[in-house]
C-alpha cells in the first residue's frame, strides 16, 4: 500500500492547508465524472481520497506517522469501499468551499465543477453519518470475550467483545450509525478500552505473571500457586531454578476469534530473605563451603 504523503505529493511537514490544496488538485484531476468509464482514475480518486480523510484528521494522522497503514486500520478506518461511499462521507463543504447539497450529481460533487465535466452520474445514495463511542471492559473479557449492551440515539444494542481483542481497538458495527429514514445508515465505530488486571498483562495473544518462590525451592525444587484468568493451579518447580526463569502453561492464555491460543508464562522471582539468625547465617556458610 503506497504512502499517503506519496499520494499527495506533499512532505510529511506539509500543513493541513497544503493538505487540502493537494487532494483539491487530485480531486479535480481524476473525478469519475470527468473520467468516465475510467477505471485507472476512479482508483486514483479513491486512492487521494483515502490519503486525505487520515492525513487531514489529526488523531488519525498522528497514529499514521506513528505506525503506518497498521495504525490507522486499527481506529477502524478501512478505506472507502467505492466512489459513493466517498461522497457520502467526505465533508465536501469543507474541501471545496462551496455548498454541495445532496440531490444533483454524483453525490453534489458534479455542481461543483458544472459543464467542465460534462457527464453527469446519477445520485449518490444518502448515507447517515457514522457515530464514534467509547467503552471500558474488564481485562477478563477482552481475553475471553463478551457481551456487552450500549445505547446509541436511545436504542440498545448488545455488542460483541471478540476474544483476544486488544486495547484501543475499534470495532465496526455496520449500519448502526445515524439513520436518516431514507437510504442507508452509517455505522457505529466502538473503542474498546481494557481495564488493567492486578496480576496478569499481555503480550500478544500471550499472559504474563509472576510467581514468588522461596531460595530454598528454587534450589530443591517444589511447587507454586499460580492464579490463572479462571482458576488457582499449582506449577512444579524444578531443582536449581534461576531467577527470572520461565514456566509455561499452554493454552492458557488469549485466543483471537480464529482459535489460535496464547499461552500463560509464569516468571519465577526467588525471594531472599532480609535477615537471618544466627543460627541460619552459620548453616549457609557451611553449605556455600560444600557448593
Amino acid at each position: 500500500m503506497r504512502d499517503y504523503y506519496e499520494i499527495l505529493g506533499v512532505g510529511r511537514g506539509a500543513t493541513p492547508e497544503e493538505i487540502k490544496k493537494a487532494y483539491r488538485k487530485l480531486a479535480v484531476q481524476y473525478h469519475p465524472d470527468k473520467n468516465p468509464g475510467d477505471t485507472v482514475a476512479e482508483e486514483k480518486f479513491k486512492e487521494a481520497s483515502n490519503a486525505y480523510s487520515v492525513l487531514s484528521d489529526p488523531d488519525k494522522r498522528r497514529v499514521y506517522d506513528t505506525r503506518g497503514h497498521a495504525g490507522v486500520d486499527g481506529m477502524g478506518f478501512e478505506g472507502y469501499r467505492n466512489m459513493d461511499d466517498i461522497f457520502a462521507n467526505l465533508n465536501l463543504d469543507e474541501i471545496f468551499g462551496r455548498g454541495f447539497g445532496r440531490g444533483g450529481g454524483f453525490g453534489g460533487f458534479g455542481d461543483a465543477f458544472g459543464d467542465a465535466f460534462g457527464q453527469r452520474r446519477t445520485t449518490a445514495p444518502m448515507r447517515g453519518r457514522d457515530i464514534r463511542m467509547n467503552i471500558s471492559v474488564p481485562f477478563s473479557d477482552a481475553v475471553l470475550g463478551s457481551k456487552k449492551e450500549v445505547t446509541v440515539q436511545g436504542k440498545r444494542i448488545t455488542l460483541t467483545i471478540p476474544s483476544g481483542i486488544e486495547d484501543e481497538k475499534t470495532l465496526r458495527i455496520r449500519g448502526q450509525g445515524e439513520s436518516l429514514g431514507i437510504g442507508t445508515s452509517g455505522d457505529l465505530l466502538v473503542t474498546v478500552s481494557v481495564q488493567p488486571h492486578p496480576t496478569l498483562t499481555r503480550d500478544g495473544l500471550d499472559l504474563l505473571t509472576d510467581a514468588k518462590i522461596s531460595m530454598t525451592t528454587a534450589t530443591l525444587g517444589g511447587s507454586v500457586r499460580v492464579k490463572t484468568l479462571t482458576e488457582d493451579v499449582d506449577l512444579k518447580v524444578s531443582p536449581g531454578t534461576q531467577p527470572g526463569q520461565q514456566l509455561r502453561l499452554r493454552g492458557r492464555g488469549a485466543a483471537d476469534p480464529s482459535g489460535r491460543k496464547g499461552d500463560l508464562r509464569v516468571r519465577l522471582i526467588v525471594e531472599i530473605p532480609k535477615s537471618l539468625s544466627r543460627k541460619q547465617r552459620s548453616l549457609l556458610k557451611e553449605l556455600d563451603k560444600t557448593l
